[in-house]
């Protein structure tokens, strides 16, 4: 008895302990409906890590460009300007009359400043006429974007298969809450009726405390699911995109997401072989590891461009501009003229015949990188069909779990309506009649659990085949 006594107040003061914490987050928390639509949509659009990744995608075309420069033409120009002085510019018989810094002399119908100022501009052309790595590094451009779309394919992926687990999870909690709220009602009657029974002298003390430690048990699991079920929904709103803590009533609120809908049985049929060929088809992490495989065979190829030589169109021109910024000045050698603009253009080739190893080291590392990745995808492909079997072996499991269970609810039920009919004739007792409630509550408790691991199911086979493109609607930016 002492003993009993001792686990009851153990288990009673655990019990207000995590009910006064539950409370306290139900009395705080504010909520909104969220449908398995809604989910995946906020999933798409709030979501940091997708949001994140359609911002790289735009970083991508610009690294495209990068890539496409080296097959355009370059053009780059230099404005120069500044002042000369001293004895070659200025000649003796004319240094003896300049009295300041600027002073302008006619000699010979030509003006001499002092110090002379001067302003040229050049400018530098180059078109690549053969260069053997500007094909791949075009083709390195565009696998850039493929690469960082595909990235976002796979994160978009992988971002609503875990909402949507989330989701599966919070629906499987709330109807296992619902089963347990109402088998503690029954355990609470059970325990005024042996109260009852005690105080007319019918029944025994040790019968009531049993009752009470039942129900005080179920309680506190009770309490354990409310919480479990609180940091699911609590989860469910990160991934979605939402921040508990922005409620409508002020910062300290929460505001958390009310799923809704039930989880419902939707039979599959699985060909392993149709599953496979559209798994290798939409699959996003495949298509992406495809992509990175693509691209450093490009720049492997790049680098391997520099064995060749590069043949390129080139010009280049010196102007000087007939302005007062520039004079004309005593000629340094007679008859000829300070100032002469020209234009150069022609072809340049450049070829290194000897590198000491520097693009054959550069190409055998990304050979090897490129082999790692190919490895990589060659594991996944693989693994398609092991991932498939265990699915439909989840998905078997779940049907046949599924068809024993509703046989068990139906001989729960009949149970239960025979033993309601026993205790009204007095043939059976209320101890009888909660037993065969706590059976049928037990029955659909593992209803719900085989369909919770059968929409489970499904949603790996979403996973695995590479259907959760289909919710993809909106393109990236």
């Amino acid at each position: 008895m002492k003993r009993g006594s001792s686990i009851g107040f153990v288990l009673l003061f655990v019990l207000c302990l995590t009910k006064a914490a539950v409370a306290q987050v139900e009395k705080q928390a504010q909520t909104y409906d969220l449908t398995m639509e809604d989910c995946l949509a906020s999933v798409l659009t709030r979501n940091p890590e997708i949001q994140q990744l359609r911002v790289d995608v735009e970083r991508a075309a610009g690294t495209r460009l990068v890539y496409r420069s080296r097959a355009l033409p370059q053009l780059a120009t230099q404005l120069s300007a500044g002042g000369r002085g001293g004895d070659l510019y200025i000649p003796p018989q004319i240094k003896a009359i300049f009295t300041n810094s600027v002073t302008v002399l006619i000699t010979n119908n030509a003006a001499v400043i002092g110090p002379a100022l001067y302003s040229l501009v050049t400018a530098q052309f180059s078109q690549p006429l053969f260069d053997a790595g500007v094909p791949p590094s075009l083709r390195r451009g565009r696998l850039e974007v493929i690469v960082a779309q595909q990235n976002l394919n796979r994160a978009a992926t992988d971002r609503l298969h875990e909402g949507r687990l989330i989701f599966l999870l919070t629906l499987y909690l709330r109807d296992l809450v619902a089963v347990h709220d109402e088998l503690d009602k029954h355990l609470q009657a059970n325990v005024q009726s042996e109260q009852q029974r005690l105080d007319v002298g019918a029944g025994n003390e040790a019968a009531l405390k049993s009752a009470k430690i039942q129900q005080l048990n179920l309680e506190l699991a009770l309490a354990n699911l409310r919480g479990y079920y609180f940091s699911t929904v609590t989860r469910l709103a990160e991934v979605c995109g939402r921040d508990p803590a922005q409620g409508t009533n002020g910062p300290w609120r929460l505001s958390l997401p009310k799923p809704v809908g039930a989880l419902r049985y939707e039979p599959v049929k699985m060909d392993r072989a149709q599953e496979f060929a559209y798994a290798l088809q939409h699959r996003a992490d495949l298509k992406l590891l495809q992509a990175v495989v693509d691209a450093t065979a490009a720049d492997r190829q790049t680098v391997q461009g520099a064995y060749l030589p590069t043949i390129s169109l080139v010009a280049s021109g010196l102007f000087f501009p007939q302005s007062a910024l520039v004079s004309k000045q005593t000629d340094i050698v007679p008859g000829q003229d300070t100032r002469t603009s020209q234009l150069e253009a022609g072809v340049a080739m450049s070829w290194t015949v000897i590198d000491n190893g520097q693009v054959t080291g550069a190409s055998r590392q990304l050979a090897a990188t490129q082999q790692a990745y190919e490895i990589m995808l060659h594991k996944l492909e693989q693994n398609i069909p092991r991932e498939l079997a265990t699915i439909e072996g989840a998905l078997q499991s779940a049907d046949e779990r599924r068809v024993a269970f509703l046989k068990s609810a139906e001989a729960a039920e009949e149970n239960l309506r025979l033993v309601e009919a026993q205790v009204s004739l007095g043939e059976a007792t209320q101890l009888d009649f909660l037993k065969a409630q706590g059976n049928l509550l037990s029955v659909r408790a593992g209803l719900a659990e085989a369909l919770h691991s059968h929409e489970e199911a499904r949603a790996e086979l979403d996973r695995a085949t590479g259907r959760y493109l289909q919710y993809v609607t909106a393109p990236a930016p």
